[in-house]
């Protein structure tokens, strides 16, 4: 009892964005934040390499989850458990995550860089030749070898 009456806030801890930003940028706090919500905040603010800004903990203190409750008797209860069962099965949460993930990472990549090797560049067929031009000649000499013998 004595701590609490002799404890005073220093800091408001209602913007939990802030804090992490304030933990990415000057390393002096600590939070109990989901690791997903601080990766996705510290790609949103450009952070190139999150592994060397910030160390999570393996547990997840802060569960995360979703729920949708239907009345007793429903008859769209079964049909929505088919449609989330599919939703989820086929990866397409997993997708969202990542598009998310890519843009909050494209959306903050001019604010803090490295000074090499941080340059995005359009992907084209192009850079893709290589590896289909060992695919043909593969395919060429497998071919003579099989005529041939």
């Amino acid at each position: 009892m004595k701590f609490l009456e002799d404890k005073e806030i220093k800091e408001d801890c209602s913007d939990v964005r802030k804090f992490v930003e304030r933990m990415i940028t000057k390393g002096d706090i600590a939070t109990l934040v989901p690791p997903v919500f601080a990766t996705y905040g510290a790609r949103e603010m450009g952070t190139v390499d999150v592994g060397k800004v910030m160390c999570s903990l393996v547990e997840d203190f802060v569960p995360v989850g979703a729920a949708v409750s239907f009345k007793k008797g429903n008859p769209l209860l079964e049909s929505f458990n088919i449609v989330m069962r599919r939703y989820l099965e086929a990866g397409l949460l997993e997708k969202l995550w990542t598009q998310l993930q890519h843009q909050a990472l494209l959306s903050g990549g001019g604010r803090f860089r490295e000074a090499d090797g941080d340059i995005f560049f359009s992907f084209s067929v192009s850079n893709l030749m290589p590896a289909f031009v060992v695919l043909l000649v593969g395919t060429v000499l497998s071919s003579v070898v099989f005529i041939v013998s």
